[in-house]
């Protein structure tokens, strides 16, 4: 749809509720004003782990769609998804998730993408660093030995490419960065011009 609303959240959070995070996205996707506003919710995180069955790649409340990992496939985007792991050499899952109020009854069930990032390619992130520097200052070298940091880099490049892929970037689009996690996924999307997004950074606890 042409003047679709979508909201795309990029969070640490995206399987499971460990935080405060998790609790916020259990707020909007049970919530009638942010239901009837947004038409599209779509989740962003990294894979943290390949162990387990497909069932579980999305945690509880779940249905899996598309899991290069597992080999499984139930979504005619399998192709640009493939396309989108060849060349970053990444992982790629795709689902849904349901959330539900039982005080209040309701429910909806957003989009779930997760990047499997553990062995992206070096050329192709380091091209993203490079830009990053070169945009807006961000010195990369000082940080990527920490893998808390460069985990949410690496995921930023395929992730706007998978939802490009997915049409997540036509109408009205806003990529919320949830905490730090999310910021250079909402920077990648500044970057891309073929990416028409709003940006926001989401600071859960600005104490």
């Amino acid at each position: 749809m042409a003047n679709q609303t979508t909201v795309v959240h990029v969070t640490h959070e995206a399987v499971g509720k460990i935080g405060g995070i998790g609790a916020v996205l259990h707020g909007f996707f049970t919530c009638n004003s942010y239901l009837d506003t947004v038409e599209r919710s779509i989740i962003v995180g990294p894979l943290f782990t390949t162990e387990g069955s497909v069932a579980d790649r999305l945690g509880e409340n779940s249905e899996v769609l598309y899991s290069s990992v597992d080999g499984f496939i139930n979504t005619g985007y399998a192709p640009a998804f493939q396309k989108i792991e060849k060349i970053y050499n990444a992982g790629i899952v795709y689902g849904r998730r349901t959330f539900f109020d039982k005080r209040t009854g309701i429910q909806s069930s957003p989009e779930v993408l997760l990047i499997d990032v553990t062995h992206l390619d070096k050329y192709m992130i380091n091209g993203f660093k490079k830009r990053l520097f070169e945009e807006f200052g961000i010195q990369s070298h000082l940080y990527e030995h920490l893998w808390e940091y460069d985990q949410y880099v690496r995921l930023a490049p395929p992730a706007i490419e998978a939802l490009k892929a997915i049409g997540a970037d036509i109408g009205s689009t806003t990529v919320i960065a949830h905490e730090f996690m999310g910021m250079p996924t909402a920077l990648a999307a500044i970057l891309d011009s073929n990416c028409n997004c709003n940006t926001i950074f989401y600071a859960h606890e600005v104490a």
